[in-house]
């Protein structure tokens, strides 16, 4: 899987509390192989991923992550690909050297471990995606369910008790050095607690 352009991600709540972010260590894959995760793709937690070094022993806290599809929910939990990625440059030598330009909304290379974030669907934990986090152009909705990792804009939140979905909380633009980057969009994460009939 190619990178998304224009993808990125920021919690909005600083960590403030004590685990106020659950982050864990993941690689990504699609179609049960290693793949490109872009910045923000929203995943879901799968096997543990095996401990380096040591045959048979699982890692207690590194899972292999895939693309969060319309079925997840808060109980299956939603991960964002929360990238402290640099752009690396590769020597004749081999030898690879970070080069600290650049930084916005790059992705985890294939087969390389990265930080997950826990996306927390009480209302009140705001996030920060990318528009290229976005499947399709926001139009005038104001909602946004989840299709194979991406923000998939919607006029109506779902109805069924437990369903997981994205508030818009703001627009604007990302600094990115000294100049205006890309859009954002920033959000709530939410879930339908209760059906009224």
């Amino acid at each position: 899987m190619a990178y998304i352009e224009k993808t990125a991600f920021e919690p909005r709540i600083t960590n403030n509390e004590f685990n106020e972010l659950c982050n864990i260590t993941g690689r990504y894959q699609a179609s049960e192989a290693d793949a490109d995760c872009s910045a923000g793709l929203l995943v879901v937690r799968g096997e543990q991923l095996p401990c380096a070094g040591f045959k048979g022993i699982k890692n207690e806290n590194a899972f292999y992550m895939t693309a969060a599809g319309a079925a997840a929910n808060a109980d299956t939990g939603v991960y964002a690909c929360n990238t402290y990625e640099w752009p690396m440059l590769n020597g004749r030598n081999g030898n690879n050297y970070a080069v600290g330009t650049a930084t916005l909304g790059l992705g985890v290379p294939a087969g390389r471990d990265g930080t997950f974030t826990e996306i927390v669907f009480d209302g009140k934990h705001a996030y920060r995606f990318g528009e290229g986090n976005l499947s399709t152009a926001i139009g005038a909705n104001t909602i946004f369910t989840i299709a194979n990792g991406l923000l998939v804009p919607a006029a109506a939140a779902p109805t069924t008790t437990g369903a997981i979905y994205f508030k818009l909380k703001g627009t604007g633009n990302f600094t990115e050095g000294a100049g205006q980057s890309f859009v954002y969009y920033d959000v709530w994460a939410c879930k339908v607690s209760t059906v009224t009939a």
